[in-house]
């Protein structure tokens, strides 16, 4: 028996990151994600490029926005083959898991006619990321906490929450009158996802569900080079690897670091995540060093601890043309300046974003260590990491990246072994990968029935063969 119910995947099945997922039940629709593809070799608007009043347009054009009917406002769509919000015949939801931006960084742009919904704590961070200046291209004016459950008609969605703190992380069971599907976001074993995941994995196998959305970054060739180097095949495992450390143990590793250490430590980290934030408020009481921020990330942080900080400001504001939020930090926080710093370098922890990395040079005659989380530039295999180590090199400072140790590697995502893992546990009757760049061999290893899909391509799902088909009424 084939479904009603249709599934389309506009992006993000062979790249990490970009998923947008739709499902269709007679007239009612449900969105997974509005996130941008991680592409290191495409940034337009980088700063040399400025956006245009067109921009939506533009981005189509373009193909950095995805040629969606029925999310965009009929004035910024003008003279495209494309139907405006106002005239569909849909209802439509869209439900963001967390704020990555390959997860809703195109959520800003669709109509303020269509319910959005992004956790609270994602949007105090969210607009807190707009007022400086960092926050994504929007338009809109609203959007909505997620809830437990809820109904867009006919689709019901369940959420789980997989992690509590910073922006809070989400994945969805969707259920239609014919079919069920649970849709992962990004998959994560670490921290307090742990125990979240096993209560997960354990109600989608009791409820028996139809299809499983499952992402795979942990398939990246680099990441499964190191994962596999002590074994001979990928094997399900919840528990890390040989080579592969915890969380639990990342933290142990980097206090070690901290407190073994007799100069100046820089640090950075993502500034989207509070959990990462609260790492190293953790660091520095453990060490009596003095924690310092940057403007921008006091600015995020007062809005979501309500707390005040020790800010130094970057030798790149005018004295005379502060912005608003720079003038906000200054009125609720603390105010140190470098030479305090440099006087006595052992006692601080000082934040440094790749946007400022020019300060550095103020401490190269200084003994300092650049402790490097999870900020910008995210590895080797990023564009700007020669002007950053050519940066270090020229301040003579050390430098550490604290996922890389003699005990083992720290991967944020769950690995290939971990994913394997959590498709055994969950036991849908099929399995389509996504966010992978490896999604053929992702199935295979999986050892259960699964599909790969195409780009654009709509399916209905046969409850016999228990596989997906082609929708040709919906092609034509």
């Amino acid at each position: 028996m084939k479904t009603e119910t249709k599934i389309t995947f506009y992006s993000g099945l062979d790249t990490i990151g970009g998923v947008v997922m739709e499902i269709i039940y007679r007239k009612s629709r449900v969105i997974l994600e509005m996130g941008r593809t991680y592409n290191l070799d495409y940034n337009l608007y980088d700063g040399n490029v400025n956006r245009r009043n067109s921009y939506i347009k533009d981005g189509i054009w373009t193909n950095d926005i995805l040629k969606i009917d029925g999310l965009y406002e009929q004035k910024d769509i003008k003279d495209l083959d494309l139907l405006p919000a106002e005239k569909s015949i849909f209802r439509t939801a869209i439900f963001i898991t967390h704020l990555h931006l390959d997860h809703m960084g195109n959520m800003g742009i669709v109509s303020n006619d269509i319910d959005v919904y992004l956790s609270k704590n994602a949007q105090i961070i969210e607009k807190a990321l707009e007022d400086i200046g960092d926050g994504i291209y929007s338009k809109r004016n609203y959007y909505l906490d997620i809830p437990k459950e809820v109904y867009i008609e006919d689709i019901y969605v369940k959420s789980f929450c997989l992690n509590p703190n910073s922006y809070q992380d989400y994945s969805f069971l969707i259920e239609t009158p014919d079919l069920k599907i649970h849709y992962t976001g990004d998959v994560i074993v670490n921290g307090v996802y742990g125990p979240n995941i096993i209560k997960e994995a354990k109600f989608l196998r009791e409820k028996e569900i139809d299809i499983l959305v499952c992402e795979g970054t942990g398939f990246l060739a680099s990441w499964l080079e190191k994962t596999t180097r002590y074994e001979k095949e990928i094997f399900p495992s919840y528990k890390p690897l040989k080579g592969v450390i915890t969380e639990e143990r990342l933290l142990e590793r980097t206090q070690h670091l901290i407190d073994n250490y007799d100069g100046l430590i820089i640090f950075n980290y993502y500034g989207r995540e509070m959990c990462h934030a609260k790492n190293w408020f953790d660091f520095a009481k453990n060490s009596a060093r003095t924690l310092v921020f940057e403007p921008k990330s006091a600015y995020i942080l007062n809005r979501f601890f309500n707390e005040s900080y020790n800010v130094m400001i970057p030798d790149t504001y005018k004295d005379s043309n502060y912005p608003g939020y720079l003038k906000q930090v200054i009125k609720d926080n603390n105010i140190i300046n470098k030479q305090e710093v440099l006087s006595n370098p052992g006692n601080y922890l000082v934040q440094n974003t790749f946007e400022n990395i020019l300060e550095l040079l103020d401490y190269r005659n200084t003994k300092t260590m650049y402790l490097h989380h999870s900020g910008v530039p995210l590895g080797n295999y990023d564009p700007q990491f020669k002007n950053f180590e050519m940066i270090l090199n020229k301040a003579n400072i050390t430098y550490k990246h604290i996922y890389e140790g003699e005990d083992g590697e720290f991967f944020s995502h769950a690995t290939a072994n971990q994913i394997s893992w959590y498709i055994n546990e969950v036991n849908a009757k099929l399995l389509i990968p996504v966010h992978c760049s490896q999604r053929k061999l992702m199935a295979e290893t999986s050892k259960t029935n699964y599909y790969l899909c195409n780009q654009n391509e709509t399916y209905v799902y046969n409850h016999q063969t228990k596989q997906l088909e082609v929708d040709s009424w919906k092609l034509k």
